[in-house]
């Protein structure tokens, strides 16, 4: 089981996602998690790409998946 935190931040409330969650969901910081109701009244978890929204968020995750391929070769 996966316990998430709900903190108030400022006027807004927020879940913070640990990293075993963000892995768990297949989620990067920028990205949309969408909740929705299930049949059995649970909620169903489904992560978007951020780059959807945004046209440049792409290129930027492809930059950096690029620049971890060189530093591989580094260490």
């Amino acid at each position: 089981m996966i316990e998430l935190k709900v903190e108030r931040i400022g006027d807004q409330v927020a879940v913070v996602l640990t990293e075993e969650v963000l892995k768990a969901l297949h989620l990067n910081v920028g990205d949309t998690l969408q909740l929705t109701p299930s049949s059995d009244g649970g909620l169903q978890a489904m992560g978007r790409e951020g780059w959807i929204d945004d046209p440049h968020a792409r290129g930027r995750a492809f930059l950096r998946r690029y620049n971890r391929t060189f530093e591989r070769f580094e260490g």
